[in-house]
């Protein structure tokens, strides 16, 4: 059976990936944006070759696993017949995966994340990583606030700032900045705003014409993702921190482990973390390794004496 390009009905896929397997919005616009990448760089996708010629090109290379799931996602949804789909499927290319995973990341103390957060460059992107470090909050979700989403409150006789946060899979998240400091600094950069030059409050200024007319937000936030990156990748050199060692999420990883060394409760970490279940932040923890720190804590202390150790 052949595959007429020039119906290719992106509708059509993206309501299958999100009926069929349950993708964000964001993650819809990417597998449909690598497919258009593909449709234009391939002439007969019949062929194997074809799949395999785009793997090589944009991910073996990168280890990166993302252009193999999307392509398999294609074939079974465009791919009718099945001796043809099941071929495809099981000659495709896989990406060997990369050894270095997040969780291996190293944790840093709050000083040392705040001289990170110093050293960045562009005032929004110290904003950014002031709003991860004081709540948790992922990248994206701060990368993605709008006009409003930040407001002043007050509670308990003091001001506090209230931040409306949408996060993975459009779930709401209320965070709190209690820090006057923090306020001031927050509120000073929203001030100086002259004008939103988009709808994201942590816009990079410059060259987003194109980029609007050509994937709309989900484009202009993933530039604004690669520029934020960029920035605490010169911050970390700064530091003498590997990047290898810390990445955009790891300001929640970091806030994770000082939220459970201060209360030791899984349903507050649970709660300060925005999960739905309690088994992800389960893993959270078992992935930092907090599941097991404090039991060998106490297996390492106690009466026990080290003094039969050469030093």
């Amino acid at each position: 059976m052949s595959i007429d390009l020039s119906i290719f009905d992106s509708k059509l896929f993206e309501q299958y990936l999100i009926d069929k397997k349950g993708l964000m919005e964001s993650s819809v616009k990417t597998y449909v944006g690598v497919v258009n990448q593909l449709l234009t760089e391939s002439d007969d996708l019949e062929t194997l070759d074809a799949y395999n010629t785009f793997l090589v090109k944009y991910a073996i290379k990168k280890h990166s696993g993302y252009y193999y799931n999307v392509l398999r996602a294609f074939i079974i949804w465009k791919i009718q017949d099945d001796t043809k789909r099941k071929y495809l499927l099981d000659n495709l290319i896989k990406p060997q995966k990369r050894t270095d995973f997040k969780w291996e990341r190293k944790y840093l103390d709050e000083d040392k994340i705040f001289d990170i957060l110093n050293s960045l460059k562009e005032p929004r992107h110290r904003i950014v990583a002031l709003i991860q470090t004081l709540t948790g909050a992922r990248a994206g979700d701060v990368l993605r606030l709008k006009q409003g989403s930040i407001m002043p409150e007050e509670y308990e006789g003091k001001a506090v700032l209230r931040i409306n946060i949408t996060g993975k899979g459009n779930k709401r998240n209320v965070v709190y900045i209690h820090d006057e400091i923090a306020q001031k600094v927050i509120m000073n950069y929203i001030a100086n705003l002259s004008e939103l030059i988009h709808n994201f409050l942590f816009c990079v200024p410059g060259k987003f014409s194109r980029l609007a007319d050509f994937g709309g937000d989900y484009r202009i936030y993933k530039q604004n993702y690669l520029w934020f990156w960029s920035d605490l990748k010169q911050a970390l050199q700064s530091n003498g921190v590997s990047r290898e060692d810390f990445a955009t999420h790891d300001f929640r990883r970091c806030f994770a482990r000082r939220c459970w060394s201060k209360f030791k409760d899984i349903n507050i970490l649970q709660s300060m973390l925005n999960h739905a279940r309690s088994d992800t932040t389960l893993r959270y923890l078992k992935s930092s390794g907090l599941a097991t720190i404090d039991y060998s804590k106490q297996m390492q202390s106690g009466d026990r004496k080290s003094t039969r150790l050469n030093s």
